[in-house]
């Protein structure tokens, strides 16, 4: 073989590798108490925990899917972890917006500003020629809020009924 056909089978493999290999779901939240004493504007409640849930699906001619974030609740620790599955397509607003309820709802939270991020990217200038990125391409979405304690419930006053 010629090394320029050496060159796009090593493309090829890496593209098919590293999404493999790196994970394609992703959940990051602040650490407790990082963000004490900030003031969230659409809530009079304290902020508890900021969150970011994103999903990332790779694809061949942007209709098949390669590999795909996948979310999955974890009973034992009570949250949502990212993994990877292949040639599924599991990037969905939905699936973000329900994990970010689902942890809101466990640690009996809010939440407030929720921001949707939407990026698609194309491989066309990261191969020889554009030529074998122009066949691959990626779809990002995510989500982003703020936890906050939920409002206490008003005392009930003595004698009414």
């Amino acid at each position: 073989m010629n090394a320029k056909l050496h060159s796009m089978l090593a493309a090829v493999v890496m593209a098919a590798a590293v999404p493999c290999l790196s994970g394609c779901a992703y959940v990051y939240r602040s650490n407790l108490g990082a963000i004490d004493g900030i003031k969230v504007k659409s809530s009079t409640e304290e902020p508890v925990q900021a969150v970011y849930i994103s999903t990332i699906g790779y694809y061949f001619l942007w209709t098949v899917p390669l590999a795909s974030g996948d979310l999955r609740w974890n009973d034992e620790k009570r949250s949502i972890e990212g993994g990877t599955r292949l040639f599924c397509d599991m990037v969905s607003v939905d699936d973000l917006q329900n994990a970010l309820l689902k942890l809101a709802e466990v640690n009996d939270c809010d939440v407030v500003d929720i921001v949707f991020y939407d990026h698609d990217t194309s491989y066309a200038s990261a191969s020889y020629a554009g030529l074998l990125g122009a066949f691959f391409g990626s779809s990002e979405i995510g989500v982003s809020g703020v936890l906050v304690a939920k409002p206490e419930a008003p005392a009930e006053k003595k004698g009414d009924l």
